[in-house]
């Protein structure tokens, strides 16, 4: 899937934000049924663990630009309770005092209320290999009462499947294509051959090179991965699926 320089998502404190125009005529319809739901906001959020206690975020949404500015800013998706809930949870929670009320929540509510982004609710979907997406759904008018979300909440749980399904997919292949655009046959052939259980020694015999081409080639694909050693750049490349 190639996609013109403003098609590719940009990064900003942790987060990487879309931007292509085919992703947003989708949004924008995904923001007109939120409307016709009740709600002001809609925002989609994928969650890719790189490691045991890392995350990598991508969002896209029609959040209020100086909310998004201040969220990046501040590091705000790092404490966020409905993106922490996001990475185990899998019931849909609606936003509540309690959910917001500790100290190290303070400033982020503060600046939700200030801006009015007072109430919302929060769908998770998530895949076998921990990967999630969370559809958001939010107002600054009135909260939503219990008879109003039983009487939505089957669409709006299926508004949150749809968005889920089109834009998690279309990230992954994006990244997936990215990635394998920046790796040589020669790096995905040693992060295959390791991923298979082979030493340097093993996979330079394998591959006819010498064993200090391997660990060249190693190096290179740790790096193009954002991966810390070997070990993480095979599992960074298992869970892309580059050896599919």
């Amino acid at each position: 899937m190639s996609e013109s320089p403003s098609d590719r998502p940009h990064r900003e404190s942790g987060l990487l934000l879309y931007s292509g125009n085919a992703r947003r005529d989708f949004f924008d319809g995904a923001v007109l049924g939120a409307r016709n739901l009740g709600f002001e906001y809609c925002g989609y959020l994928i969650g890719l663990p790189v490691s045991a206690t890392e995350w990598r975020f991508v969002m896209t949404s029609n959040f209020p630009r100086a909310w998004q500015r201040r969220y990046l800013r501040r590091g705000y998706h790092s404490i966020d309770p409905t993106v922490e809930y996001a990475k185990t949870g899998v019931e849909p929670i609606t936003w509540s005092r309690e959910l917001f009320a500790t100290e190290r929540l303070q400033d982020l509510s503060r600046d939700a209320d200030a801006i009015g982004f007072n109430h919302g609710w929060t769908q998770p979907l998530r895949d076998a290999r921990g990967r999630f997406g969370v559809l958001t759904l939010a107002r600054g008018s009135t909260p939503i009462e219990a008879d109003e979300l039983r009487d939505k909440l089957p669409m709006m749980q299926w508004l949150a499947r749809v968005v889920h399904d089109r834009l998690f997919a279309e990230f992954m292949a994006w990244q997936r294509n990215e990635t394998i655009s920046r790796l040589t046959e020669r790096e995905l052939a040693c992060l295959r051959l390791a991923a298979a259980g082979g030493t340097a020694g093993e996979i330079s015999a394998a591959t006819g090179v010498a064993e200090r081409t391997v660990n060249f080639h190693m190096a290179n694909a740790i790096d193009k991965l954002g991966a810390v050693n070997k070990t993480h750049a095979v599992a960074l490349a298992l869970r892309l699926g580059l050896f599919a």
